[in-house]
C-alpha cells in the first residue's frame, strides 16, 4: 500500500539515543545519505552539535561486503575524534547483506581507546521507536555497571532524548521536591553517569513508547522499580507526574509549599489567557508520550481538543488518553498511527483553529491556512508549572500574530 508515512526509521531513533551521551560518536555502516539526511533533519528540529559519521558504503560494498572499510573507519574515528564512545550502527545496506559487525568490533577493540558498542539499526527493521528501544537496551546491557551503593530519594529519568531549557527546568522542579536525579537515559549523560544508573532508587519513564523495556531490564538486573505517568505538561499533568514520583520513592504524595505556590501562580497566569482562547478547536499531533498531557492542557486553556493524532502507540498511550478524556468529558476524533493523508483529510473535516505539533506539520499548516505551534522543538519550554503559563502565553501570541 502506498502511504505518506508519519514515522521514520529505526536508524533515526537509535542515533537520537546515542547522541544524548556526551563524548559519543555515531558511526553508521552505510551510504553517505543515511548520515547526511538524519543530521540535516536533527538540525532543523533545533540546535545540534552531535557527530554522525558514515563508512560511505557504495555499490561495490553492497555486493562484496565492507568489513575492512568498517574496521578502518573505527580506527580512524578513534584517532581523529578521540571519543569516549563509538557507537557502530548498521543501516539498511549493511543489515541486508548481513555484515558481521560484531566480528569487526572484536578485531579492533584492543587497538582503540574508546568504548565500542554495536546497535543493529537497519531502517527497514522497524521505526524510530524500535530504534530507541534497541539502543536503550544495548546501553543498559553494556554500559551500566553493578551498583556500588544505593542512593535514597534518587531517580533515573528513562527516555529523554533532547536536552535544553525544558529538561533543566524539570530537574530544578524535582530538586524542590528533594528528589535527586541520579542520571538520564540518555540525554546529557556521560559514560560515568550511565555506569552509575544502577544506584538509583527509582526509574521514571519519560518516553512512554520506548522506556518500558529498558526500565524492566534494569528492574530485572538491578532491582530498580519504575513508575510512569503523564508527562509534566500543563497544570494537572505536572502535578500528577510529581506526585507519582514521590509515591514511587515512598514519600508522602504531597507537593511542598514552594511548589504548591508555584502551581497557584501558574494557574492565575493561565486564567488570563483562557478568555482569549476559549472555544478554539485544536488538533494535537504528537507521539504517544505527549498526546495525553497535551490533550489535557488544551482543555485547561479553555480550548477544545477536536483531533488527537498519535503517530505511534506505546504500551499505555490509550489508557492515559482515555483517563484524560473521561475525566474532563472530552470527545476528540482520535487517529491511531495514521498516514499524512488521513491526518490532512480529518483536519479539513473538523475545521480546526490551531495545530499543536512539530516540524512535520508545517505543510498541514500551509495547506489548511491554520496556525501551527511547534511544541516539539528542542528549545521549547513545556514541562512544569511555570512553563505551562509560558506555553499558554506563547500559544496566544501565535494565534494573534497569525491573524495579523
Amino acid at each position: 500500500m502506498a502511504l505518506v508515512p508519519y514515522r521514520t526509521c529505526k536508524l533515526f531513533g537509535a542515533i537520537r539515543v546515542v547522541l544524548g551521551i556526551r563524548g559519543s560518536v555515531v558511526l553508521i555502516h552505510g551510504p553517505r545519505g543515511c548520515a547526511y539526511h538524519i543530521r540535516y533533519l536533527l538540525g532543523m528540529r533545533g540546535p545540534f552539535s552531535g557527530v554522525i559519521l558514515t563508512t560511505q558504503m557504495d555499490e561495490r560494498d553492497v555486493i562484496f561486503g565492507a568489513s575492512e572499510k568498517l574496521q578502518n573507519a573505527i580506527l580512524q574515528v578513534d584517532k581523529e575524534y578521540s571519543p569516549e564512545l563509538i557507537a557502530v550502527l548498521t543501516s539498511c545496506a549493511s543489515s541486508i547483506i548481513g555484515e558481521d559487525v560484531d566480528s569487526v568490533i572484536r578485531s579492533v577493540k584492543d587497538d582503540v581507546k574508546a568504548k565500542i558498542i554495536f546497535v543493529p539499526a537497519g531502517g527497514f527493521e522497524g521505526d524510530h521507536i524500535d530504534g530507541y528501544k534497541e539502543a536503550l537496551n544495548v546501553i543498559v546491557k553494556e554500559l551500566v555497571s553493578e551498583p556500588e551503593r544505593k542512593l535514597e530519594d534518587s531517580v533515573n529519568l528513562v527516555g529523554l532524548y533532547r536536552f535544553g531549557p525544558d529538561v533543566k527546568d524539570l530537574l530544578n522542579l524535582l530538586s524542590k521536591l528533594e528528589v535527586n536525579v541520579n542520571g538520564i537515559l540518555t540525554v546529557n549523560s556521560s559514560l560515568d553517569v550511565l555506569r552509575k544508573l544502577s544506584e538509583a532508587s527509582l526509574n521514571v519513564i519519560m518516553c512512554e513508547a520506548s522506556g518500558f523495556e529498558a526500565a524492566r531490564l534494569m528492574e530485572k538486573l538491578y532491582n530498580i522499580p519504575f513508575v510512569y505517568s503523564t508527562l509534566p505538561i500543563g497544570i494537572a499533568s505536572t502535578e500528577r507526574f510529581l506526585l507519582k514520583v514521590l509515591e514511587g520513592l515512598g514519600k508522602e504524595p504531597k507537593l511542598p509549599d514552594p511548589v504548591e505556590k508555584e502551581k497557584r501562580l501558574a494557574v492565575k497566569e493561565i486564567e488570563k489567557v483562557v478568555e482569549h482562547l476559549k472555544g478554539l478547536r485544536v488538533a494535537i499531533i504528537s507521539g504517544s508520550t505527549r498526546i495525553a498531557p497535551l490533550t489535557e492542557f488544551v482543555w485547561e486553556l479553555g480550548m477544545e481538543p477536536a483531533v488527537v493524532s498519535i503517530d505511534r502507540l506505546g504500551e499505555v498511550t490509550l489508557d492515559l488518553l482515555d483517563m484524560v478524556v473521561k475525566e474532563h468529558s472530552l470527545s476528540p476524533k482520535v487517529l491511531k498511527e495514521p498516514d499524512y493523508r488521513e491526518v490532512l483529510d480529518t483536519l479539513k473535516e473538523e475545521k480546526v483553529d490551531l495545530i499543536l505539533g512539530g516540524l512535520y506539520e508545517r505543510s498541514l499548516s500551509y495547506e489548511l491556512n491554520v496556525p501551527l505551534y511547534d511544541i516539539m522543538h528542542s528549545e521549547e519550554r513545556t514541562m512544569g508549572f511555570k512553563n505551562a503559563a509560558l506555553l499558554a502565553q506563547n500559544i496566544l501570541s501565535k494565534i494573534k500574530n497569525w491573524k495579523t
